[in-house]
């Protein structure tokens, strides 16, 4: 029974009436009729339900009648010269007044765009929407076309940051570069500000514990490496060449990081610097917590995680970790750890 037809036959206060009435036959062409007038909205999550030849959601949003209004075919027409609004043709639950000025903003803008200067995203934001009032958005507006509902409305004007003469600025990472070395070919990048400070003092003082010594260091700062690594290839003459590996948490969401890491810059040579996992596992294992926050992670992403790791008893306690809903943070790796623990032999394994 589906929870907004048992509302209706509530409101018959006889389920005999409400068959009467045309029952479930009438009331499925109403819902169907509902979701053509863009009064009620399917929702992702509601459970699909077979009652005969029909399949209808166990629930629907309920759209405010207030924003459905009707655009004309004249205001279709007054900016079909530069806009494609036929996303907007199915969705009538859209076609608001405050979506139209918006709209008439980005046409105006479009027609002179080729008189303008390249900034960026948040300049043209602040540009194009400084002066519109009300401002209904939960953004600022310097802030409104990078956000969600920003980016979904140029999306469904096929609008790009390039029609706008704009671009996206990301924030710079912050990097420590051996003093020492004249070409980068070794970089080495850290989901943790703690461990990057370790790292940089370690090389700084020649104390670097591992074979593969990093000429460069990044501060990743978990996802956001995702966004600001292009970075890199302003820095480096040759940042093609470079052999990039990833050191982060051995949790979930620090193997989902390299991932996607991996995955958005497939020019770039990018491995794990396995040679801290296996350490963090060896002397780090009496400080392994339980995971606290929700963490998931695919079987492909574990899978490729793991793959970066020759050493089967590696691959066994990192999954031995994520089974057991247990992590063991990247801080584990510190100057004073290092001190206390037994001296790193460079052939020994996990």
């Amino acid at each position: 029974m589906f929870a907004i037809e048992k509302e209706v036959i509530r409101a018959f206060h006889d389920i005999n009436r409400y068959q009467a009435g045309g029952g479930f036959q009438l009331f499925s062409l109403i819902i169907d009729q509902l979701l053509n007038d863009g009064v009620l909205e399917i929702p992702r999550t509601a459970r699909v339900i077979k009652k005969g030849p029909k399949l209808l959601r166990e629930w629907y949003w309920f759209r405010n009648n207030k924003e459905l209004q009707s655009w004309s075919y004249d205001q279709y027409v007054e900016v079909s010269d530069l806009l494609d609004l036929s996303y907007y043709r199915s969705s009538p639950q859209l076609q608001t007044e405050d979506e139209w000025r918006k709209i008439k903003i980005i046409h105006a803008f479009m027609k002179k765009r080729h008189l303008r200067t390249p900034i960026s995203r948040e300049e043209r934001s602040l540009h194009l929407f400084s002066w519109l009032s009300p401002w209904n958005e939960k953004e600022e507006k310097e802030k409104w076309l990078g956000s969600k509902e920003g980016k979904s409305f140029l999306k469904r004007l096929k609008v790009t940051l390039d029609d706008l003469v704009c671009y996206p600025v990301r924030e710079p990472f912050v990097y420590f570069k051996n003093p020492t070395v004249v070409t980068v070919q070794e970089v080495l990048v850290l989901e943790g500000l703690s461990t990057f400070n370790t790292c940089k003092q370690l090389i700084y003082e020649k104390k670097w514990p591992f074979e593969c010594k990093p000429e460069l260091l990044i501060f990743g700062a978990g996802f956001r490496i995702i966004g600001n690594f292009e970075y890199i290839e302003d820095m480096l003459s040759n940042p093609g060449g470079v052999n990039v590996r990833y050191a982060g948490d051995l949790d979930p969401e620090g193997y989902k990081i390299f991932i996607d890491f991996k995955r958005t810059y497939p020019k770039f040579n990018i491995h794990l610097a396995t040679e801290f996992y296996e350490w963090s596992l060896r002397h780090g294992w009496s400080q392994k917590t339980s995971i606290i926050t929700k963490q998931k992670i695919t079987e492909r992403q574990l899978a490729l995680f793991l793959s970066e790791f020759q050493v089967l008893k590696t691959k066994e306690l990192l999954t031995f970790l994520l089974q057991n809903k247990e992590r063991i943070a990247q801080e584990v790796f510190n100057a004073e750890a290092l001190t206390d623990c037994v001296p790193i032999d460079k052939t020994s394994q996990v």
